[in-house]
């Protein structure tokens, strides 16, 4: 997903704000201790994510480039899933997709014919549910804050 925030405040005002928000990425587990997004920033730009206290692998890395204007600032943020998540559901689905295109030929017992057509469902919901949620939750967030 991508979006444009334009906003009046400055180059300088958006990054403390962001700062301000931002806790440092310490790893794989680390704890919410009231920042709402961890990650780094940068001069004019930043990678962030929602700052959760438990784990979920579909949370969405919101990339964000700041961008100076006459009247202020314009942030484009793109927030994509990541990049291991995203293998591994490419993964999945090539061979979950495989097998609901087999199965057709194989002649499998009514019950176990829905199996792939079964995981195939479950991996699109699993894929696209959480990462819709979180990335509203985010954006909302980064509008509330930046605008």
């Amino acid at each position: 997903m991508k979006f444009l925030i334009e906003t009046n405040k400055t180059k300088d005002e958006i990054l403390q704000i962001i700062r301000n928000n931002t806790s440092e990425h310490r790893g794989v587990f680390f704890a919410n201790n009231g920042e709402f997004f961890n990650g780094k920033i940068l001069e004019n730009s930043f990678k962030i994510q929602r700052n959760i206290s438990y784990r979920n692998s579909f949370l969405p890395v919101i990339i964000g480039n700041i961008e100076e204007k006459d009247s202020g600032a314009k942030v484009s943020i793109k927030m994509r899933m990541n990049l291991f998540i995203k293998g591994f559901m490419t993964f999945w689905f090539t061979f979950v997709i495989l097998f609901c295109l087999i199965v057709p030929f194989l002649h499998f017992d009514m019950p176990f014919c829905f199996f792939p057509y079964i995981m195939l469902i479950f991996g699109i919901v699993l894929a696209v549910l959480p990462n819709r949620i979180e990335t509203r939750k985010a954006k909302e967030k980064l509008e509330d804050l930046l605008r």
